[in-house]
């Protein structure tokens, strides 16, 4: 049962800071420690501090573009690139490591979303096989595989992104809703969240933009409130303590919401 309490706190935004990105936004990323990091199409990623102060810049020598990026771990940062079908990690300098491929086409033969696991292996939403698959970072063998045919409701689907969290898995499709998995794969039931391209999360409510409101839904209770943005033309939203990171294409706003 979905509880739903619309709630307008506009008048409870106080921004702290506006921050020009260096930049522009494509993909964002938040860790433990607060640090946002910014990916653009040209494939550069940047930190910024909770403060919006850059902490480091990687500039790529092979220009791709970041389909994924995921710094929730703390100690290194992933990127998942789609056009090439590899992934990279960094540090918290941002200083890469080599590139590495899903080699094996019997596994992975085109992966629309990938992400990290908690365990440090790696998951894979592959669209040609209509399936969600855990690798083995090591070996690049599918250590689980779970066929999302018969879980589909809609014969459409657009995935759109992907992230694990709690030992949950989330996966947005704008079709579907965004589709939960345990941390092995098992299907486990669909969040009636629909046309979502990028969430994050605060303790245990997923967060959301839609129509110019944050949306919270609580990933345990099925809880879900919203409260109006200062400007309806925010894209990606972050949170940490009592901080909001809003972005637009080329700036960072940080707030902090009574």
């Amino acid at each position: 049962m979905i509880i739903w309490q619309p709630l307008a706190f506009t008048q409870g935004w106080k921004r702290l800071e506006s921050i020009k990105l260096n930049n522009p936004a494509h993909q964002i990323s938040i860790d433990r420690q607060g640090n946002i990091y910014v990916s653009s199409l040209n494939g550069a990623i940047d930190k910024y501090d909770s403060n919006g102060e850059l902490q480091a810049h990687y500039s790529p020598t092979k220009k791709s573009t970041p389909r994924i990026i995921d710094a929730w771990q703390g100690l290194r940062v992933f990127a998942f690139y789609k056009d090439f079908q590899e992934y990279s990690f960094f540090n918290r300098f941002l200083g890469e490591s080599e590139r590495y491929t899903f080699g094996n086409q019997q596994v992975t033969s085109n992966l629309s979303l990938s992400t990290i696991a908690t365990d440090n292996n790696i998951w894979a939403l592959d669209a040609q096989q209509l399936s969600l698959k855990k690798i083995d970072i090591n070996s690049n063998e599918a250590i689980s595989e779970t066929n999302l045919n018969l879980i589909l409701k809609n014969n459409t689907h657009d995935f759109t992104y992907i992230r694990e969290y709690q030992n949950l898995v989330f996966i947005s499709d704008s079709k579907n809703g965004i589709l939960v998995f345990d941390n092995i794969g098992n299907y486990l039931e669909t969040l009636p969240l629909f046309n979502i391209s990028f969430f994050s999360f605060k303790d245990s409510s997923l967060i959301s933009i839609q129509n110019g409101k944050v949306i919270y839904f609580d990933i345990y209770t099925k809880q879900k409130k919203e409260v109006s943005l200062p400007d309806p033309s925010y894209t990606f939203v972050l949170m940490e303590n009592k901080r909001v990171f809003l972005f637009k294409k080329e700036t960072l706003d940080i707030f902090e919401l009574n």
